[in-house]
C-alpha cells in the first residue's frame, strides 16, 4: 500500500514537472502567432498614434506581427471589456489610460475593478494637458484667468471630450481647485473642442501639447497639467507654479493584460516593450508627439494604478461627481 502510494506521489511529481517544462517552453517562445493591442479609442487619437509606434517596434525586436485593434466607444468601456474577457494568453493586450482608474466614479457602465480584472504590464507614457484659452480674453496668465472666470460665476464654458478622459479629470480638478462656476459643453474629440475654443464657441478647455503647439497662433496657452513643464512649451509654466500649488493632472498610459497572465509572458513583455520605448527612434517619434516614453515593472504599473484611484476618488468627491 505505501509502495503505491509513493508511486502515486512519483507519478504527480512527474506529471507537474513535464507540465512546468511545456508551459516554460511556451513562455519562451512567445509570441508564436499575431498579437493584438486593443485600442479603446479611434484612429488618429493619442492612444493609437503611441500604440502603433511601440506596435511597429514589438514587431521588429519579436519577429512577429503586432497588430493595432481599435475598439472605441462608451468611453472607451467597450475595447476595455473585449480584453478582460479575452484569453490571459498574451496575444490580446490593451493600451490602457491613467484615466482607467477614475473611470468607475463617472461611468456608471464600468463595473470592471483595475487592480483586479487586468494583469499589468508595463508603463509607456506620460504627457501634459494645457489649459488654452483664445487669444482675445483679456488676460495673460492663469491668475489672471482665473480672476476672469470667478467675476463671472456660471457663465463662463469649457469644452470636454466626455467624463472620465483626462482632459475632463483636468478641468474639474481646475474648477475646483481654482473655484470656479463654468458650464461644461462635450464635443466628440479633441479637434473639435479646440474648434470651439479658437472660434470663440467656448472659453477654455485642455489640449494636448501638441494641440496648443500646433494651434499657438489661435490659442493662448496658460500652464500644463504636470508637475515640470513641457518641453514642447517650455516658457509656459505648471498649474502648480502659476497659480495651483499641489495641482497635477498628466496624463498617462500603460500596457495591459486580462488578469491571469503567466509571468514569464508578462516579463518577456516588459523586458521588450523597455527595449522599445529607449530605443532611439521611439523616443524621437514620440517626443516630437508631446509624449515622454516611461518604462516600469508591472509592479509599478499596479501601485501608479492604486494610487490614482484614490486621487480621482477624491477628487470626484470633492467636485461632487456622480456616475452617469
Amino acid at each position: 500500500m505505501a509502495t503505491n502510494c509513493s508511486l502515486h506521489k512519483l507519478a504527480l511529481l512527474v506529471a507537474a514537472f513535464l507540465l512546468t517544462t511545456v508551459l516554460d517552453a511556451a513562455a519562451q517562445a512567445y509570441p508564436t502567432k499575431p498579437v493584438r493591442i486593443v485600442v479603446a479609442s479611434g484612429p488618429g487619437s493619442g492612444d493609437d498614434f503611441v500604440t502603433r509606434v511601440i506596435a511597429n517596434k514589438l514587431g521588429e525586436i519579436y519577429g512577429q506581427q503586432f497588430i493595432v485593434d481599435n475598439r472605441p466607444g462608451a468611453g472607451g468601456f467597450i475595447g476595455q471589456s473585449f480584453v478582460i474577457k479575452a484569453p490571459p494568453d498574451g496575444y490580446t493586450l490593451l493600451l490602457g489610460g491613467g484615466s482607467m482608474a477614475g473611470a468607475r466614479f463617472v461611468n456608471a457602465a464600468v463595473t470592471y475593478d483595475i487592480l483586479r480584472d487586468f494583469t499589468h504590464v508595463s508603463l509607456v507614457e506620460t504627457s501634459p494637458f494645457v489649459l488654452v484659452v483664445h487669444p482675445s480674453v483679456p488676460a495673460q496668465n492663469l491668475k489672471e484667468y482665473i480672476a476672469l472666470a470667478r467675476s463671472k460665476p456660471g457663465k463662463m464654458t469649457f469644452a470636454t471630450i466626455g467624463a472620465g478622459q483626462i482632459p475632463y479629470w483636468a478641468v474639474i480638478l481646475f474648477n475646483n481647485m481654482a473655484r470656479i462656476k463654468a458650464t461644461e459643453i462635450q464635443y466628440k474629440g479633441v479637434a473639435e473642442s479646440l474648434v470651439a475654443v479658437m472660434s470663440g464657441e467656448v472659453d477654455y478647455t485642455f489640449s494636448p501639447a501638441v494641440g496648443a503647439v500646433t494651434n499657438r497662433a489661435k490659442l493662448r496657452s496658460l500652464a500644463v497639467t504636470t508637475t515640470t513643464r513641457s518641453p514642447m512649451l517650455p516658457d509656459v509654466p505648471t498649474m502648480a507654479e502659476a497659480a495651483l500649488p499641489g495641482y497635477a493632472m498628466p496624463a498617462w498610459r500603460s500596457i495591459l493584460g486580462p488578469a491571469g497572465m503567466r509571468r514569464e509572458i508578462v516579463e518577456s513583455l516588459n523586458n521588450a516593450i523597455t527595449r522599445a520605448l529607449t530605443a532611439q527612434d521611439v523616443r524621437d517619434l514620440m517626443l516630437k508627439a508631446g509624449s515622454e516614453p516611461l518604462t516600469g515593472s508591472p509592479d509599478e504599473v499596479r501601485k501608479r494604478f492604486a494610487e490614482w484611484v484614490e486621487i480621482f476618488g477624491k477628487t470626484a468627491a470633492d467636485a461632487g461627481l456622480k456616475p452617469q
